[in-house]
């Protein structure tokens, strides 16, 4: 297809960077912080609500704050539409990131907990 090396590789270089770009883009279009109210089950199957404020970090990480009879606190990362939340469990919740952002649906203690957060 293309017999010029040059061509090769810049066609490659405007591959990558359209990849890149639409992925950045698509991560932009998922606001994933601010203030939610939160809905769950634990692990033993009773219920449990209350709050949790989300901000975004400059190096692209959010923090978490709970409100829900306990407090606590946790670091999420974005991959997609999956936000990964370190807590101090052994496992981490676990979200889904749906409607942009507006509705989070989760799981944790090794999918025993579920949760949903929603604007």
């Amino acid at each position: 297809m293309f017999r010029n090396p040059k061509a090769k590789i810049i066609a490659l270089f405007t591959v990558i960077a359209l990849t890149v770009s639409f992925s950045y883009l698509s991560a932009q279009t998922l606001n994933v912080y601010g203030t939610y109210k939160v809905t769950g089950t634990n692990p033993n199957g009773s219920k449990y609500k209350g709050s949790v404020t989300i901000t975004l970090n400059e190096d692209g990480s959010y923090n978490f704050e709970w409100s829900v009879g306990n407090s606590f606190s946790g670091t999420g990362t974005l991959s997609g539409n999956t936000l990964t939340v370190d807590w101090g469990d052994t496992y981490p919740v676990i979200y889904t990131v749906k409607n942009g952002g507006n509705r989070l649906e989760g799981t944790w203690g090794n999918g025993s907990g579920t949760e949903i957060l929603s604007k």
